[in-house]
């Protein structure tokens, strides 16, 4: 998977996009009850909480306030305190209350919420967290948010298939007969996307194919599916080899998805009885 750790998500601006991000984030959390919702609707009074929810183990209710924010309009002291006292009148009573902002962490506003912490504590309250737009980063950063990610900042997410690019998977592929193996080949397999409403020309023949090169013969071909053993011809001089990696090809489950897969080391053997058929099949060819 790749690695989003030095990505830097834009900001979102939009104080509604903002809310339904939160909502998405808590809502995809497996530590939470999956009914997380929004509270009430705009203009109605919420006591200080946009979003709620509820663990799941414990079955204690949680309060998300969110507020987007810049570093030229940041939260006061006094603004915190307000909605920590508007929360506190939340029914039922919260055990986890969250200030989500688009602010940057902050160690003056982290003193603030220390402080604040002790208080409640006394009190035998909620716990109070903020949790700055660096947090929220480090949490669509994660593999099971990816999907919300996606959601929010499409936008900023190209790959082979949108852009009509090759993509092909280097491998180690060994061949055998039984349970020995006789041969190996250094191979690269893939596909050509095609678009819809592409307008190329001359190329268009090659899009929508599948292609395979031989690094050790220094060859290359296309070829559809099902494959058979004339379509790679052009690529593998040795006519076994042509029909032990057509099977292996028609082998594969799911191409398309194989081809995005990280192994890299494949092993494919004939049975003795398909490789007394494909004899019998050059005998009566010649």
């Amino acid at each position: 998977m790749n690695d989003l750790r030095t990505v830097k998500i834009p900001v979102i601006a939009d104080g509604r996009k903002f809310e339904y991000l939160c909502r998405d984030i808590w809502k995809n959390d497996t530590n939470n009850n999956e009914l997380v919702s929004f509270n009430g609707r705009p203009g109605q009074s919420q006591d200080g909480v946009d979003i709620f929810g509820r663990k799941i183990n414990s079955q204690k209710w949680f309060g998300i306030q969110c507020k987007v924010r810049n570093p030229s309009n940041r939260l006061s002291n006094d603004e915190i305190e307000n909605e920590v006292n508007k929360a506190l009148r939340f029914n039922p009573k919260l055990d986890h209350y969250i200030l989500a902002t688009t602010l940057p962490r902050d160690i003056k506003l982290q003193e603030i919420v220390r402080e604040i912490n002790n208080r409640l504590s006394r009190q035998k309250k909620f716990r109070f967290e903020i949790i700055f737009w660096d947090d929220i980063e480090d949490m669509l950063k994660e593999e099971h948010n990816f999907h919300i990610y996606h959601k929010y900042y499409k936008e900023f997410f190209a790959n082979n298939k949108s852009l009509g690019h090759a993509i092909g998977k280097l491998l180690n592929l060994e061949l055998g007969i039984g349970d020995g193996t006789d041969t190996h080949y250094e191979i690269m397999i893939g596909k050509i996307p095609k678009l819809k409403n592409d307008t190329s020309h001359c190329v268009e023949y090659y899009k929508d194919n599948y292609f395979i090169i031989n690094f050790h013969e220094r060859k290359m071909e296309t070829f559809p599916l099902p494959c058979y053993p004339s379509d790679l011809e052009m690529c593998f001089s040795n006519r076994l080899d042509r029909f032990r990696i057509t099977k292996w090809i028609n082998s594969i489950n799911d191409i398309d998805e194989f081809i995005y897969k990280s192994d890299n080391t494949h092993h494919f053997y004939l049975s003795q009885k398909e490789y007394k058929e494909y004899l019998n099949e050059i005998r009566e060819d010649e």
